[in-house]
């Protein structure tokens, strides 16, 4: 809206542009003097042949006003309305004319003139047309400014990759853009001027009133996700509130959420298999400390998963040795491999001293998980307890 207001503010400090077209050169002389002492800041163009002026309209002449007589030989008044409303078919067009009969003026509506005045003696008209032209120029500039930011705020919302429609604060469509078209399976002429709840008679007394009747009132943005049953679409809705309506930024999630209950059921099969595996498991960073440890590790390792993970894999705390029962050096860890030269270790074999002072041999194997960069993320640890030594 500022730059709605911006765009009217610049338009008013324009100077007005106006073209008087009279076949009595002595009269557009008259007018461009007279006119001048009301419209200091006026452009003053004149003209007179209709025909002539019409080309100049049509190459090299800007003006947010026309003033015309009637009777120009020619070319009258009206005809040159007709050809000017064919080049410009909303520019501000007043007849000024000596020409005063009833007849004359209701042609000179009815043929889309925009003001109508007729010429009287002394110079107190010119204050009068003066008025007129300011009056109609205003008008003409905050229509084409209206206009101006629409077409921007439509070229705005095309362009969002969203589907986006706008209601205003009689839940009205006022606009929607392509993508919210398709969405929704609705032209723009089915919704321009037409309620939502009238349009879409299933979103009432649903999620979707429920959050945009709470925006309205309390003025507060709302995103939220629904299922719209009669588009068979799970909606993302982002919902923002003003004292002149809503609007709406929505997507197609159904398929997005589709993969996320996948994922999610992955996932919980994943920390099934991972909590109740006969090996024991564990994650560690790519710094080496160990983040989680399963169930079997718990047993294994006959200690707390709070102990597991605070500590390294190279950490002292640990009594390794090799599988003969040697002190393990750190050069000949079995995970060592994997940090220094991300490789996978298979099979590997050491021996470890419980808290309890029970000594077993073990088998551990080891592959890094890489990002996206191929930067070194992670590492998956199993380890088995060895039967035979």
């Amino acid at each position: 809206m500022n730059d709605f207001l911006a765009l009217g503010n610049l338009a008013e400090s324009t100077p007005i542009r106006i073209l008087h077209v009279d076949d009595d050169p002595a009269r557009v002389g008259l007018s461009t003097t007279l006119l001048a002492q009301h419209l200091p800041d006026a452009e003053i163009h004149t003209g007179t042949d209709p025909t002539e002026a019409c080309n100049r309209l049509d190459t090299d002449l800007t003006v947010d006003c026309i003033v015309s007589d009637f009777d120009m030989g020619s070319m009258d008044g009206l005809e040159f309305l007709e050809a000017v409303r064919g080049r410009f078919p909303n520019l501000p067009f007043i007849l000024f004319t000596g020409k005063g009969s009833e007849e004359i003026a209701s042609e000179a509506i009815s043929a889309g003139v925009t003001d109508y005045l007729q010429k009287a003696a002394g110079a107190d008209q010119y204050a009068v047309l003066a008025n007129r032209i300011e009056n109609v120029v205003s008008q003409y500039r905050a229509e084409q400014a209206a206009t101006s930011y629409q077409r921007r705020i439509h070229t705005v919302y095309e362009r969002v990759t969203d589907a986006f429609f706008a209601l205003d604060d009689e839940w009205r469509f006022t606009f929607i853009n392509g993508r919210g078209k398709r969405l929704l399976d609705k032209d723009e002429a089915e919704l321009l001027g037409k309620s939502v709840w009238d349009e879409f008679p299933d979103a009432l007394n649903s999620q979707f009133e429920d959050e945009y009747r709470t925006a309205m009132k309390t003025q507060q943005p709302t995103t939220f996700e629904a299922y719209f049953d009669p588009l068979d679409t799970l909606f993302e809705v982002h919902a923002y509130p003003s004292e002149e309506g809503l609007s709406v930024f929505f997507r197609d999630i159904t398929a997005e959420d589709r993969i996320r209950t996948e994922h999610r059921r992955e996932k919980e099969v994943l920390e099934q298999v991972f909590e109740t595996s006969p090996v024991g498991i564990a994650i560690l960073n790519a710094e080496g400390a160990i983040t989680r440890a399963n169930n079997r590790m718990v047993e294994l390792l006959e200690i707390t998963k709070e102990e597991i993970t605070n500590r390294t894999y190279d950490s002292s705390q640990w009594q390794l040795t090799d599988k003969n029962g040697d002190p393990l050096l750190d050069e000949n860890h079995p995970l060592r491999p994997v940090f220094l030269d991300e490789t996978t270790v298979r099979g590997e074999r050491f021996g470890y001293e419980s808290p309890s002072g029970k000594w077993d041999l073990y088998s551990i194997s080891a592959a890094p998980i890489h990002d996206k960069n191929d930067e070194l993320e992670r590492v998956v640890v199993a380890v088995e307890a060895v039967s035979e030594v």
